[in-house]
């Protein structure tokens, strides 16, 4: 898949107000929609609130132990409801910006390829009742659903086919103002 592809504005903004949702239902101060590139992964979408430490277009290394890289390696989701007493999670970077707990989910392109993570985090400790796993689940199911009708839309975002249908809705036009 095509990680460079650009995600349409009208979906960055549907993913914003789920994020918001999502941070609000779950009463944390994050909650992230992650994009991986080739050594760093993308804070793409944060929540909106004072407490979130996380900003959007923020990019961080590969290789350092985050909880995305995890969820991404392998394709599970990952609850972590306390690092600083947890030794697999104690060392983990988001330490530094005060998030102990975490629940993620991987985000996958219709290819199968990796997108990145979608994710709550919390600066204290969380256990993640059901509900909350549920509903990161469904909102990773909406980006998914999002993701394959990006993929169909994209031959018909690119510069030639936008000139195309520009050319013709034009030749119709002019061919009315002639009549």
């Amino acid at each position: 898949m095509n990680k460079k592809m650009d995600i349409p504005v009208d979906y960055m903004h549907r993913w914003q107000e789920m994020a918001n949702l999502m941070a609000n239902a779950a009463g944390v101060p994050a909650a992230l929609v992650m994009r991986v590139w080739p050594e760093q992964i993308e804070v793409l979408i944060a929540s909106l609130g004072a407490d979130n430490p996380y900003e959007e277009h923020e990019m961080a290394d590969l290789g350092t132990g985050l909880y995305c890289e995890t969820v991404m390696a392998t394709r599970e989701a990952l609850m972590v409801p306390n690092a600083l007493v947890d030794a697999q999670w104690d060392h983990n970077p988001d330490i530094k910006l005060n998030m102990i707990s975490y629940l993620g989910v991987p985000l996958v392109w219709p290819d199968d390829s990796i997108f990145g993570t979608v994710c709550v985090l919390d600066s204290k400790e969380h256990q993640y009742g059901l509900p909350y796993q549920q509903l990161l689940r469904e909102l990773k199911g909406v980006i998914e659903d999002d993701f394959r009708a990006i993929c169909e839309l994209a031959p018909l975002l690119s510069s030639d086919a936008r000139r195309l249908r520009f050319e013709s809705v034009a030749k119709v036009l002019r061919g009315n103002a002639a009549h």
